[in-house]
């Protein structure tokens, strides 16, 4: 299930970017993670690995909080792929914003980066729909509200999205 919303997640964010995500980042499950890896109340926790050859492009590691989504999943009638889709894509929209340059990731403000992220995640995902998608979004916002509930414009490579997030 992993690979195949992996695969769904980077043609998302591949079309709509029309960036290529290639060899810049790994997945690794909970029992995989390092200790400094892991983190308690997210579903997933993006690291970035310095390279050892000077030039070179940083790895992004995307750590899945396994206990943490499958906690999720199991309190609730919810479509494993379709959260797993959601997840991917919002952490691959972040690779793609620190590797192109339109966000730092070592930014003290984070919480401007997530509501920014947060928007083109559900965005995307609504121009390319998943199935159980919708029902992913609506326990996502009885848990926890989405960052914005307002009229909004989204800019990404100069192209203009108005969307109602």
């Amino acid at each position: 299930m992993l690979l195949k919303s992996t695969a769904l997640a980077e043609h998302i964010v591949s079309k709509e970017t029309k960036w290529s995500n290639h060899d810049c980042y790994d997945v690794k499950t909970l029992v995989e993670t390092d200790h400094h890896e892991r983190e308690d109340g997210v579903f997933a926790k993006l690291v970035r690995l310095d390279p050892e050859t000077p030039g070179r492009q940083p790895l992004y590691r995307i750590c899945l909080q396994d206990t943490r989504i499958l906690e999720f999943v199991q309190k609730r009638e919810i479509d494993m792929c379709s959260l797993l889709t959601f997840i991917m894509t919002h952490e691959l929209l972040h690779i793609h914003r620190f590797s192109t340059g339109k966000a730092d990731f070592f930014e003290a403000l984070r919480e401007d980066e997530e509501v920014h992220v947060d928007n083109l995640t559900r965005l995307f995902l609504a121009k390319n729909p998943v199935t159980g998608l919708k029902n992913v979004l609506t326990l996502l916002d009885n848990v926890e509200a989405a960052p914005l509930y307002s009229f909004t414009i989204c800019v990404e490579h100069g192209r203009y999205y108005n969307a109602y997030l």
